[in-house]
């Protein structure tokens, strides 16, 4: 599996000025990642994309694990929330990584 990096909701570029690539493993944790950083039903092209957030952890947690579930082998648990982020383990086929989550605002679909 093959995508573009993303980082900050910006395509991240290589030295060339060409966007870089991601590959394997990586692109699974990035597509859980922008699964639960993208506000759910702003995307235009998918609705169901994207995820909501509780007024507690555990809600969060349950939240996050719903936008994730259509994904095989990747769950989510939250280690805390502050300050606007929310700080999660995702784990994807038996490797966790640790994030922070930030909602960045809608997703318009226009380039």
């Amino acid at each position: 599996m093959i995508d573009v990096k993303i980082t900050n909701g910006d395509i991240e570029t290589d030295t060339t000025g060409g966007a870089k690539r991601i590959y394997g493993r990586d692109v699974l944790f990035q597509r859980a990642m922008l699964c639960l950083t993208v506000p759910k039903g702003s995307f235009v092209y998918d609705r169901e994309l994207g995820s909501e957030r509780g007024a507690t952890a555990a809600q969060t947690e349950l939240l996050f694990g719903e936008a994730l579930v259509k994904y095989s082998g990747t769950t989510v648990r939250v280690l805390g929330m502050a300050d606007g982020a929310v700080q999660v383990s995702v784990n994807v086929d038996g490797e966790s990584r640790t994030e922070e989550v930030r909602t960045y605002g809608n997703v318009s679909g226009n380039i």
